[in-house]
């Protein structure tokens, strides 16, 4: 009897590294989805607000704005937005890109210190609004 109390030690230190091991990643692979949920958020919420202001440089400074403050509330390093105007005439399409930096450093054993997320929104300009020209 005394042989077998042995038995679940040494199946607990085989299993308990491969456990922890999962763990991590799945922690990991949660962040990483829910930083590329945010860049996608921010993307959407930037572009829908300049496909609504009267002008180039108005929706520039307001996409921007708006993408800062969704961007704040998730772990992205270094988010950046690009926003393409085109000619910006009614109808015409806005184009954001956005990219940031994910650090999932803690989970080095299991996973890159970092990811690269990319995220892009095309939104049709409001055909109602009157807009200025650039």
């Amino acid at each position: 009897m005394r042989l077998r109390s042995g038995q679940s030690l040494l199946e607990l230190a085989l299993c308990a590294p491969v456990v922890v091991l999962l763990a991590l990643g799945v922690a990991a692979v949660v962040q990483l989805q829910d930083a590329a949920a945010g860049l996608d958020a921010a993307t959407r919420a930037a572009v829908d607000v300049a496909s609504r202001a009267p002008d180039p440089r108005i929706a520039d400074t307001a996409a921007h704005a708006r993408f800062a403050d969704v961007v704040s509330a998730y772990p992205l390093r270094g988010a950046v937005l690009r926003i393409s105007f085109g000619n910006f005439n009614r109808a015409a399409d806005l184009t954001a890109t956005s990219e940031a930096t994910v650090d999932v450093s803690w989970a080095g054993l299991v996973l890159p210190s970092q990811f690269r997320i990319r995220s892009q929104a095309v939104v049709r300009l409001e055909p109602w609004r009157t807009h200025r020209s650039a």
